[in-house]
């Protein structure tokens, strides 16, 4: 598994920087509205992530040469995983997908519906976060390499380390980009296998099924603080913080829904959650 050490302690959220001597401190509204994913001129937009939302000024050019840059290379992003029609497990992938584009609140939204499989709705949503979250990290990429993050981090105070049952036995201090790749093809890996996700009618979910999940979803997140604490003026300058938000909102209601990750994997992005998501 991957570990999270903590070291030295910074104070102060980890997204706001400290102004230096002379320069005006920042604007608590703009904070607010940056973090809400508020807009100066609303306008209900799809953002490339597949929310429907009312969203800040979306830079549409800069985001589709970005995913542009995403889907022509092959260093992380991954091939989205797709529910095959006609199965139990599509029909309740586009009651989910039809409720999120609906503009219900995402508390409701992650609730399981009456008389479905806890199971069928874990499998639903860790694959539907897998491809999103892969794809924010895959429009990152470019800025995210081993010379800026020589180290998988969520700023000073966390650190991240690979273990796996493959190459690293031990925890392995990693730059972010490796730990990266390694943390997607881990979970390529376990969607796409049979014993661990089935797909056929009839074929039960393994025993510990929900202990993979959390553990999954216990790494995608500490890719949300990744990409914040470090990359968030790429996010901004691309103009997708809103949608990127809304991701991480739908994604903390869920885990926080079914208690699948541990509280203090949460921690480094505690402040701006309670911003965000309260």
């Amino acid at each position: 598994m991957s570990q999270m050490r903590p070291s030295a302690y910074v104070p102060g959220h980890p997204l706001e920087k400290r102004p230096q001597e002379g320069e005006p401190g920042p604007n608590p509204q703009t904070s607010k509205r940056r973090f809400e994913g508020e807009e100066c001129n609303p306008g209900m937009t799809t953002s490339p992530f597949g929310y429907t939302e009312v969203a800040r000024g979306f830079s549409h050019p800069a985001m589709a040469l970005c995913l542009k840059q995403v889907f022509n290379r092959d260093k992380t992003f991954r091939p989205r995983k797709r529910f095959e029609p006609g199965t139990e497990r599509f029909e309740l992938y586009k009651k989910a997908q039809a409720s999120l584009k609906s503009g219900l609140d995402l508390r409701a939204v992650v609730r399981l519906p009456p008389g479905e499989s806890i199971n069928d709705w874990l499998a639903v949503h860790v694959v539907d976060f897998f491809n999103r979250i892969n794809l924010i990290y895959g429009t990152m990429g470019e800025c995210c390499t081993e010379a800026s993050c020589p180290v998988m981090s969520g700023g000073p105070r966390y650190e991240y380390r690979w273990q796996d049952e493959q190459q690293y036995r031990r925890p392995a201090k990693l730059p972010a980009p490796r730990y990266m790749a390694l943390l997607m093809d881990w979970i390529e890996g376990l969607i796409n296998n049979e014993d661990v996700f089935p797909t056929q009618v009839g074929v039960p979910f393994p025993k510990n099924f929900q202990q993979v999940c959390t553990k999954i979803l216990t790494r995608l997140f500490r890719v949300f603080v990744h990409v914040y604490i470090h990359h968030f003026d790429g996010i901004i300058a691309m103009g997708a913080e809103a949608h990127v938000n809304t991701c991480y909102k739908h994604f903390y209601y869920f885990i926080q829904e079914f208690s699948l990750v541990d509280h203090r994997e949460l921690e480094p992005l505690r402040e701006m959650t309670e911003r965000i998501c309260h």
